[in-house]
């Protein structure tokens, strides 16, 4: 089950009346954002507006949602007019069931003149004059800001007690099937909504349509592999949702990260007739998704942008975060922007189809997250460390046993992005294991996986941290048996020059000093940049050799 519900609609249409009887049927607590509002100033809320104005209800308002939405369990009645600020939308969506309470707008009048009639004779100052008129208005104003809602509920004519019922009935279905995002970002781009279930592909077209009722169509980019694997059943699932579907297909591989696959990519569009209102599908790794959401974000200066990531790496790092772009011949992803997908919808079930090494590679941006989760979310524990160790790496891919991984690692990553969109601080934590993995990735000519050359990375920089006295040997040998577990490389037969060479093209370099992210304890890292190079050189050649074999399986320990 979802862990709040808000209810949306104009005045009259009987929030605060039917979040009670919810929030019993549920056994969960009932706020009224008004109410809140009301306690706070300690007036009625027309006297709050003829005192303070329109704004400083507004604002008071939205402290208000903010203040009920941070509990659990809660069905939450909101004002009218919440759904017009578009910041009140990113607290909505977060693991919340938003369900619309419509009627009649003769009966909605009905319904406020009995309560102007009532006890106190207050009504909304927006509502004062001639209301069916009034009412007509508010709507057309916010029409389209009510049909995002999850579910839509008509309430003319029926019951409380019935209304309260098919609430209730229909968010347990949409919590079944996934439909409610567990997590919402706000970006610079827009809203973030991010879907993790088991089998959501076949609803990819139906959670598309619900974020953007109006478009007409959908530009699906993907890789020529994976489009032979989950092409046509994205395809269907938009049809099905009413969209006109185009696919572009590009060469699968990090080969095609380059301009000119981008510039190929922006003549099809274009000459496709793509429109503002259009949106475009990243379906696939890694890859596809740092092209397709650069392609999204420089095409008509900005188009709607869906990640359906088809990799581990991808749903649980590249997807999220607003990172896009290509490689240079100087280095990996150093031309690109940052733009937050619209909607990621990720479905752990397309990972079984994955190579047994792509499976490998990805596992090493889990660890990554499970080494940084302290700091990135500022917890005394962490969660999905002990997570990992609970089970064998191969029986992560049984059926549904993923898909707490994959929400756990993109919480942590989203907290990080949330405090830090464009890495000017905080954000460089995401790159733990990345400062050498990257420049491993390229000395090799990509041969090597990402996720392989980052396993290497993060050996490095953790011997790096013990070496500088910033860690014990405890950690090292930790994160040692996580990577080992999934059987990722110990080291790299490479020439260590052509390693450091690379470094000085690495996006983090300050004045020709790389940045380092290294370890202190499991789950805590810190950001370096006195980190002496001899120490970096001398750690580098301990990885840069040729005896790369791995451990075995995980063994149970505790942490230290």
């Amino acid at each position: 089950m979802v862990e709040r519900i808000a209810l949306i609609g104009l005045s009259g249409s009987g929030k605060s009346a039917v979040a009670p009887l919810v929030a019993a049927r549920l056994g969960w607590m009932a706020l009224d954002t008004d109410d809140l509002v009301v306690r706070r100033f300690g007036m009625p809320i027309a006297e709050i507006f003829a005192r303070f104005g329109e704004p400083v209800f507004r604002a008071a308002e939205r402290e208000a949602l903010l203040e009920a939405l941070r509990n659990e369990r809660v069905v939450v009645a909101t004002g009218g007019g919440i759904v017009l600020d578009e910041r009140n939308w990113v607290a909505l969506r977060s693991d919340t069931a938003v369900v619309h309470l419509t009627a009649r707008l003769e009966t909605l009048a009905s319904r406020l003149r009995a309560q102007v009639s009532g006890e106190n004779g207050a009504v909304r100052p927006l509502l004062a004059g001639a209301l069916e008129e009034r009412l007509r208005s508010l709507w057309e104003q916010r029409r389209n800001l009510y049909r995002r809602a999850d579910v839509t509920v008509e309430t003319d004519d029926r019951t409380l007690d019935a209304v309260a019922d098919e609430i209730v009935r229909a968010v347990r279905s949409l919590s079944e099937r996934g439909f409610v995002p567990f997590l919402s970002l706000a970006g610079g781009s827009g809203r973030s909504d991010l879907f993790v279930r088991s089998g959501l592909l076949e609803a990819v077209g139906e959670l598309v349509r619900r974020r953007w009722p109006n478009v007409r169509r959908a530009f699906v980019i993907t890789d020529d592999h994976v489009e032979r694997l989950w092409g046509e059943p994205v395809r269907r699932a938009l049809e099905r949702a009413a969209f006109q579907v185009t696919t572009l297909t590009i060469p699968a591989g990090e080969q095609s990260k380059n301009l000119g696959v981008v510039e190929r990519l922006l003549d099809q569009l274009l000459e496709s007739g793509i429109e503002r209102s259009d949106v475009v599908v990243a379906l696939g790794g890694g890859v596809v998704g740092d092209i397709a959401g650069f392609v999204s974000s420089i095409v008509l200066r900005g188009v709607g942008l869906v990640q359906v990531p088809t990799s581990l790496l991808a749903m649980v790092d590249a997807s999220v975060g607003g990172k896009t772009g290509v490689d240079h011949r100087l280095g990996k992803n150093l031309i690109g922007t940052f733009y937050q997908p619209h909607l990621v919808i990720a479905d752990p079930v397309v990972l079984s189809t994955l190579p047994e090494a792509e499976r490998r590679s990805g596992w090493a941006e889990v660890v990554k997250h499970a080494m940084i989760e302290c700091t990135a979310t500022d917890s005394t524990e962490p969660s999905l460390l002990p997570l990992l160790m609970s089970r064998a790496f191969s029986a992560w891919w049984e059926a549904g046993a993923l898909d707490e991984v994959v929400r756990r690692n993109i919480a942590i990553k989203a907290a990080v992005v949330a405090a830090d969109e464009r890495e000017s601080g905080l954000r460089r934590i995401l790159n733990y294991g990345h400062t050498l993995g990257h420049a491993v990735e390229a000395a090799s000519d990509y041969r090597l996986r990402h996720g392989e050359a980052v396993a290497i990375g993060m050996r490095a920089v953790a011997r790096l941290a013990q070496r500088l006295g910033a860690c014990s040997a405890e950690v090292v040998r930790l994160q040692d048996e996580l990577l080992d577990a999934a059987g990722l490389p110990r080291s790299i037969d490479l020439p260590i020059e052509a390693v450091l060479e690379r470094l000085r093209y690495d996006k983090k370099v300050e004045g020709g000093v790389p940045t380092w992210i290294l370890p202190t304890r499991p789950g805590r890292v810190v950001i370096r940049r006195d980190v002496p190079l001899d120490a970096v050189r001398d750690v580098a050649r301990s990885v840069l050799a040729p005896h790369s074999e791995v451990g075995g399986p995980l063994p149970r320990r505790r942490m230290p």
